[in-house]
């Protein structure tokens, strides 16, 4: 295992190579930053700042970094379906090893925007959840049309927050 070392915002962040999350065709936005790990921010005694917020760090670009969460926190689980395609990318083989996370967002939403969920002043984008293969260490974003949301947990696909 090869040890990473990644000057970030949020000081000099260390990763195992086998952290490494790849993501073939880039974020949204973040198309040449392919390489990523997920990490939490941690106080000054080495605890977690957060236990509801995962950020998602390139290591292309050490400028991005992603803040997400588990999209159960603001009420909500998915019901996704992949394509063909979509499954040989994230080398789907068991709905268990697929996270499904959101981005969050500190920016005001149109008020008539439903693609948006918000707790506070925080707000996570519903309409283009990320996926993570965790077995596979493969990701990808999936941009829905119109995201079929559910209150209730969706057996086969993991919603979590944890890596």
């Amino acid at each position: 295992m090869t040890g990473i070392t990644i000057k970030t915002r949020f000081g000099e962040l260390q990763a195992d190579s086998s952290q490494v999350i790849n993501f073939p065709r880039g974020i949204p936005g973040f198309e040449d930053s392919t390489n990523w790990v997920l990490f939490h921010e941690l106080d000054n005694q080495g605890n977690r700042a957060s236990n509801t917020t995962v950020y998602l760090q390139s290591l292309d670009d050490p400028e991005i970094s992603l803040p997400l969460t588990d999209p159960s926190l603001f009420g909500f689980s998915f019901q996704l379906t992949l394509s063909d395609n979509e499954a040989a990318e994230l080398q789907f083989d068991c709905p268990e090893n697929i996270l499904v996370l959101t981005t969050l967002s500190a920016a005001s939403p149109d008020a008539d925007n439903a693609r948006h969920s918000a707790m506070g002043s925080v707000y996570a984008n519903i309409s283009a959840p990320i996926l993570i293969n965790a077995k596979s260490r493969i990701g990808m974003q999936k941009i829905l049309a119109a995201p079929t949301l559910r209150n209730e947990p969706i057996p086969g696909v993991q919603a979590s927050g944890q890596e």
